[in-house]
């Protein structure tokens, strides 16, 4: 059963991000220039995700900010194959200015295929373009 969304854009904010279900579909992941990633936050940001995701099949934006550093022992796990609710993540598209996150941020899906189309963009102008056209 899909639930309604709320009217106005609605953000939580975890320990390392700042989680936005900015519309119904739309769900927006900004994480701060201090995270510190572990695998309690990325669990903790995959629950604020399939909370805002109830609301309806969804694109995902990640964007990082520049000069993010990469965690290795992350990177070696696949966060969505438990049960989740995939199946309401239409899209996921990474943003980021990092030559090592976006290389990290490719790789990553290479090896942990999806349920759901990602991409990885240098501009978060194309990565919005694209996340449109897999709206529908």
């Amino acid at each position: 059963m899909t639930m309604t969304p709320p009217e106005t854009p609605t953000t939580r904010t975890t320990s390392t991000a700042n989680i936005t279900l900015v519309r119904a579909g739309w769900i927006e992941q900004r994480y701060r220039e201090d995270a510190q990633f572990s695998p309690e936050a990325v669990w903790e940001n995959m629950g604020t995700i399939a909370a805002f995701s109830a609301y309806g099949p969804s694109v995902v934006l990640n964007i990082f900010p520049a000069g993010m550093a990469v965690n290795l022992p992350l990177m070696n796990e696949d966060h969505f194959r438990e049960p989740r609710p995939k199946e309401n993540i239409r899209a996921m598209a990474v943003v980021t200015d990092s030559e090592e996150m976006l290389t990290a941020s490719r790789l990553y899906f290479i090896y942990h295929q999806q349920p759901f189309e990602t991409a990885v963009f240098e501009d978060e102008i194309d990565a919005r373009a694209w996340l449109r056209k897999r709206m529908t």
